[in-house]
């Protein structure tokens, strides 16, 4: 027998999978199913959950936006569930906190949390739901859908569903299946944390910083793209012209263009001092930090402020 009582907190999606999940484990009759939201009387919950089900089954009940259930939702539910109907179920779904209300589910039933994953877990989970989709993701291809679309769980859901209805159900998907589907690419993304750096945006630099981190992108491999950006930056001060730049370079025009700018918001010898600093830097990732981002979201942040 089901609980008579489910929280949901966290992410969205997970909480649809998780609808039905318990629609599967508590044979709920879904002509009977209620979905209300937290800003009914709470006399309407409780009127849903004491109406028995018109086939006789267990009767779900869903209240959506939960977090905000007011102090008489909570008394009533909690007068409710002193003796609650054995063929409802009451499933709470809660994208923020509300401490009375899962304290109420601990009591009554169950609290289920939600997290989405991230990092090398988003990575297998995309993995995991390619399955679903009778589809088998690499690593590579996994990280490269984060970096194209995004770590919005529904969005990779969609993503993984399109590469189906593309390349069939049994299909291999690889990192150049990807990018052949979806343009936005991990490159682009850390074109926009570098050129973030080279304009002096802090706020946008560090987050974009802390996106690609949280993705999983490789702490190192985005300290090698900084330093090459911040070389590059130095070695255009050497220029007068964008075209013997783009000559030097192998840029396209545009890109020259944007780098000797970026290049003109620093002074020659802020550039030197940073280089100084990212050697250090380096030293102090490839060595026993524990958190190589640390050290590398400092840089950053001295690199833009001046301060070496």
């Amino acid at each position: 027998m089901a609980e008579a009582f489910y929280l949901l907190t966290g992410e969205e999606f997970l909480a649809g999978e998780a609808l039905d999940k318990l629609r599967t484990e508590a044979e709920t009759d879904p002509l009977s199913e209620v979905t209300l939201d937290a800003t009914v009387p709470a006399q309407h919950i409780i009127e849903a959950l004491e109406t028995a089900s018109l086939l006789g089954g267990t009767r779900l009940v869903v209240v959506e936006g939960a977090q905000d259930l007011r102090k008489e939702h909570i008394e009533a539910l909690e007068r409710y569930f002193e003796s609650p109907s054995s063929t409802s179920v009451l499933v709470a779904v809660a994208s923020g906190r509300n401490a009375r209300l899962s304290d109420l589910a601990k009591r009554a039933g169950a609290v289920v949390g939600l997290d989405a994953p991230k990092g090398r877990r988003l990575a297998a989970w995309i993995k995991q739901q390619g399955r679903i989709h009778k589809l088998t993701v690499d690593d590579r291809a996994a990280w490269a859908l984060i970096d194209s679309v995004g770590n919005e769980l529904r969005d990779l859901d969609g993503a993984l569903s399109q590469l189906a209805t593309q390349l069939g159900a049994g299909s291999r998907v690889g990192q150049a299946e990807v990018r052949k589907a979806f343009t936005r690419l991990a490159d682009e993304r850390i074109y926009a944390f570098t050129d973030a750096v080279g304009e002096r945006k802090m706020a946008e630099a560090m987050g974009t910083l802390r996106r690609l981190l949280d993705q999983g992108e490789p702490p190192l491999v985005l300290f090698g793209a900084l330093s090459n950006h911040v070389r590059r930056l130095l070695q255009a001060h050497r220029f007068d012209s964008t075209k013997a730049a783009g000559s030097f370079f192998g840029m396209p025009d545009w890109r020259t263009e944007r780098l000797m700018a970026q290049a003109r918001t620093y002074r020659e010898e802020e550039l030197i001092s940073a280089m100084t600093l990212l050697a250090e830097t380096d030293v102090e990732m490839k060595g026993d930090a524990p958190l190589p981002q640390v050290p590398l979201e400092e840089a950053v942040a001295r690199i833009i402020a001046g301060r070496q």
